[in-house]
């Protein structure tokens, strides 16, 4: 299985329109030109996941929606999920990714520093990997077992700059 893991792009401030709230911020117009512009690139790479898990905080929302459209997922193949919320249980969402049988891709769309944690726990089990995405960064993963715990190798980890180069191509 591959799992692409992807951290939302630039978003708002606190406090300008969104209320002071974290949960609402959602991307800037830059952001969003940015990241569709990224998306394009994911798609040149030949990204096609099955399904995209994401956390329901309007910037990851926002970003998952862009990638999807992007790639050809539909709506219905995105799912909220609050085990990618910041500070969420990385056993509880290697869980709710062992439910999702059949599933040969997945995308997965969050926050650091939960994303590099997520890495490092399938790179190398409980270690911590030194890996630091940046907004709109992707890291592609395979992974090869997934019991006890998912398990695998970095396949490649690509900037929102870089994505955009391809995706402009």
């Amino acid at each position: 299985m591959h799992i692409y893991l992807i951290r939302h792009a630039d978003a708002q401030p606190l406090g300008q329109k969104n209320e002071f709230s974290d949960e609402k911020r959602s991307l800037t117009s830059e952001g969003r030109d940015r990241m569709r512009d990224g998306a394009k690139g994911l798609a040149m790479l030949g990204v096609d996941p099955d399904l995209i898990l994401t956390s329901p905080l309007a910037r990851a929302l926002e970003t998952a929606e862009i990638v999807a459209a992007a790639l050809g997922v539909s709506k219905k193949e995105i799912i909220q999920t609050d085990n990618l919320k910041p500070g969420a249980s990385v056993d509880e969402l290697f869980a709710e990714v062992k439910k999702h049988t059949g599933v040969e891709s997945l995308a997965l769309v969050g926050h650091e520093p939960d994303l590099s944690g997520i890495i490092s726990r399938i790179l190398q089990g409980v270690g911590r990997v030194p890996v630091d995405l940046k907004k709109g960064c992707v890291c592609c993963l395979n992974v090869t077992e997934t019991v006890p715990a998912l398990h695998g190798s970095l396949v490649w980890l690509v900037t929102l700059k870089h994505l955009r180069m391809l995706g402009k191509s």
